[in-house]
């Protein structure tokens, strides 16, 4: 009974040790995804600038 009683806590603790890997994965993930969007928005307010300034400057 005890050797499974051991068996039992040590899954505990492997079961325990995963989730916490998996809850900080999400984390970076959210992270990654918020730092992907903030990315998107300079590249959009970039195009934009870059469209001005080579409408206004053409030498066509």
């Amino acid at each position: 009974m005890t050797k499974i009683q051991e068996e039992l806590d040590e899954t505990k603790i492997i079961l325990h040790n995963t989730i916490e890997a998996v809850l900080e994965r999400g984390e970076k993930l959210d992270d990654l995804v918020a730092k992907s969007e903030g990315l998107s928005l300079q590249s959009k307010a970039f195009y934009k600038t870059a469209r001005k300034t080579n409408s206004c400057c053409s030498l066509g």
